[in-house]
């Protein structure tokens, strides 16, 4: 029987090994941490399911066979997706994404509608900044935007942003309905109040799974790695770390920006008012989102937990969609050898959800 090393038992390795397994081959994985599911793992406080972050999964309505997938592990349920975001210019919450029938409520509705009436060449945007005015004018852009993802970010400005997706029609602002990505994609989340940890172990229950060990070398051309003090051989080796790791940072480390998480159990059964359960705030407060996870998880409780998303750079979760910062990521995974793969947000470097992880390690199982 071959054998496969997987690097990392976050969700991309949990799924990569399941897969692998699928395959044939005996699989390794080595994890730093204690826990396996990376950011996606469930935990417990008090009594309430939270992840660091809401980890729902977006499928695309024409790629159903990742939800199919996920499916033969866990019960999924469909959820509606709705949004708030607190705009302190105008001391008051709007639908996000942006929505035309409240703009007739804002303070400055005139210089919007204005704005709208003679937008620029979206297709001529250089970088996000641009992008968004030219889409939805500077006003809309201030409100919502602006601030906002300079905060996510740790940025200076949005023109540094220069890589994400752009669509030549530009932002679209919603009417009708107010729930999010109505027709393009499918929301979901486990029934069980544990998330997907079921379906994390499920991937993983005939592997060798080595927690609390760091892989400290990469001997890649002898397909080898030093898991602790042990070296590890195998015929076939995905890593879902980082690749400026896997290289000893050679062309210099990659950024990435993360998130401090704090929970808040309040005396009540409901904060967000019916159907929202997501709040963003786009000013100048510290932190970026609010999630009641109750009406994400479905627990039932006479309080409600609240999890706090404040940005930080004392942890790395999210990749920059930045050109400069993408090409050195193309730099270090263009170093991978043969029969050694590198998959999953960090190893990609890019800003992924569950539903393009599943579908990127289908692919890769089409080449092994």
């Amino acid at each position: 029987m071959k054998k496969a090393i997987v690097v990392g038992g976050g969700f991309a390795g949990c799924v990569v090994t399941q897969m692998l397994q699928s395959k044939g081959f005996q699989v390794t994985v080595v994890e730093a941490g204690s826990t396996i599911g990376g950011g996606c793992r469930t935990f417990f406080y008090h009594g309430h399911p939270y992840t660091i972050g809401p980890r729902h999964i977006l499928v695309d309505v024409d790629e159903m066979y990742t939800w199919e997938y996920v499916e033969r592990f866990v019960e999924m349920r469909e959820l509606r997706h709705h949004s708030l975001t607190y705009v302190s210019q105008d001391d008051r919450f709007y639908t996000y994404p942006i929505h035309k029938d409240e703009i007739a409520s804002m303070p400055d509705k005139e210089a919007i509608e204005n704005e709208l009436a003679n937008r620029g060449d979206v297709s001529a945007s250089k970088n996000f900044e641009e992008y968004w005015v030219n889409s939805v004018g500077h006003t809309l852009y201030d409100k919502f935007v602006n601030t906002y993802s300079k905060k996510m970010w740790g940025l200076r400005n949005n023109q540094e942003i220069d890589d994400f997706g752009f669509s030549p029609k530009g932002v679209a602002l919603k009417d009708g309905d107010r729930v999010s990505f109505e027709g393009s994609k499918v929301i979901g989340y486990p029934v069980n109040l544990e998330g997907f940890n079921p379906f994390f172990e499920a991937c993983v229950q005939d592997a060798t799974v080595i927690r609390d060990t760091p892989v400290h070398r990469f001997d890649l051309d002898n397909k080898r790695v030093l898991a602790g003090d042990q070296w590890l051989s195998a015929d076939l080796i995905v890593s879902t770390i980082s690749p400026d790791i896997v290289f000893d940072y050679c062309h210099g480390e990659l950024r990435y920006i993360g998130r401090h998480f704090m929970k808040l159990i309040l005396p009540c059964e409901r904060v967000t008012p019916e159907p929202y359960y997501f709040l963003y705030y786009a000013g100048d407060e510290p932190y970026t989102r609010v999630v009641e996870y109750k009406l994400l998880t479905g627990y039932t409780a006479p309080d409600t937990l609240l999890g706090i998303e404040i940005p930080t750079f004392d942890n790395k979760l999210y990749p920059y969609p930045v050109k400069a910062d993408i090409a050195k990521a193309q730099r270090y995974i263009a170093m991978f050898p043969q029969d050694v793969h590198t998959i999953g947000r960090m190893g990609k470097y890019h800003y992924d959800n569950m539903h393009v992880v599943i579908r990127d390690c289908f692919k890769l199982m089409e080449s092994i």
